[in-house]
């Protein structure tokens, strides 16, 4: 019971997560004009970024229970379980997770310090570049649980 509870919360926080990125990658489609997207992301930047961290943190804590409750943190550093396509596939998905973190407090590192003013050029590359890589990677994260989740059916 209480792992499928950790794990509702999981996937909810990971529909959130990954709709959210979704909603504002489309607004930034639609809207072409880039005043209108000034504007906008101006107004719905600093909400997001606080909506998303508390998702994103969600993510990882029920993450981490889930790997507890699954027992995996006793066997996930032995040889057998690393050369296992599970523990490949869990590696996977861990290693790519890390990489969303990072380019996520990047992302809100660039986005908190340049708020109310024209970022710089390098801001502003650094901003679209791990706003791509966090977008792209969520689907892989995605496709790798799909993967992981059939070792639990």
């Amino acid at each position: 019971m209480i792992t499928n509870i950790i794990l509702f919360i999981h996937i909810i926080s990971a529909a959130t997560w990954v709709g959210g990125g979704l909603l504002l990658f489309g607004m930034g489609i639609y809207f072409k004009d880039p005043e209108v997207q000034k504007t906008i992301y101006s107004h719905i930047g600093p909400f997001y970024g606080y909506f998303q961290l508390i998702w994103i943190t969600l993510l990882i804590v029920t993450g981490a229970l889930l790997l507890n409750q699954h027992d995996l943190y006793s066997v996930m550093f032995t040889d057998n379980f690393i050369d296992s396509r599970f523990g490949e596939l869990l590696y996977r998905k861990l290693s790519i997770v890390l990489l969303v973190v990072l380019a996520t407090a990047l992302h809100m590192y660039i986005s908190l310090k340049a708020h109310g003013r024209e970022r710089s050029f390098k801001e502003k590359i650094l901003s679209r570049l791990t706003s791509m890589i966090i977008f792209l990677f969520n689907f892989s994260i995605i496709w790798y649980a799909m993967n992981i989740s059939q070792y639990f059916i």
